[in-house]
């Protein structure tokens, strides 16, 4: 997998799927994406996603050996279910793929944190004005880690870890817990943000943010 940006992008503008998209609805311009990396396995994705004015509905494409364009369109919300409208985003991105990993790492080592990032889910979006990479690390034992990066400076803005347990959400229907990773598979979530979801699911216990 390149763990560059550019080469993703220059990947997608030559597809038939893109170039038909972009005709119909030129407009349309880059909002978010998506990166999943798999340390120990071969499981990647590889996501760019395209907000519509017109039809105020985001568009993905999958972007791996070949490009794919979704077929279901999304519209924007929080994972509270605030509407709002995707902020353009440069798609001169800073920060590559191959920068992401070391630098959460780093702030890690700088807490104290040894444990090894087995899988990270990279989401590249505004949160509030500035254009972050919101993480989140599967770790070994268990342990899940949250992490934002700022793009433009490769600052660690935000990170907490969190036992896997504690990102289980329970749902009806036979007493499975079903796991629901809270704000970093959401695109615009803030920590603030993600206290307030937590606080939903567990009311009796106060949540307060890890500076």
């Amino acid at each position: 997998y390149n763990m560059k940006i550019e080469h993703y992008f220059k990947k997608l503008k030559k597809s038939n799927e893109f170039v038909e998209f972009m005709k119909s609805d030129p407009g349309a311009y880059f909002c978010s994406a998506f990166f999943m990396r798999d340390f120990q396995g071969n499981h990647n994705e590889t996501q760019l996603d395209y907000y519509s004015p017109k039809t105020k509905k985001i568009t993905s494409f999958k972007v791996d050996k070949g490009v794919q364009k979704t077929p279901l369109q999304k519209s924007p919300e929080t994972i509270l279910h605030k509407k709002f409208t995707p902020k353009k985003l440069d798609e001169n991105i800073k920060l590559d793929l191959d920068v992401i990993k070391p630098t959460i790492l780093n702030e890690m080592h700088n807490r104290g944190l040894t444990d090894n990032i087995q899988k990270l889910l990279m989401i590249l979006h505004y949160m509030d004005d500035i254009c972050i990479w919101n993480c989140t690390g599967f770790l070994s034992g268990l342990g899940l880690l949250q992490c934002h990066v700022e793009d433009s400076s490769g600052t660690v803005l935000y990170m907490e870890k969190k036992s896997f347990l504690d990102m289980m959400k329970f749902v009806g229907g036979g007493g499975f817990p079903a796991p629901k990773l809270v704000g970093n598979l959401d695109k615009n979530i803030s920590p603030d943000e993600e206290l307030e979801e937590q606080s939903e699911i567990n009311p009796d216990k106060k949540q307060t943010k890890k500076k």
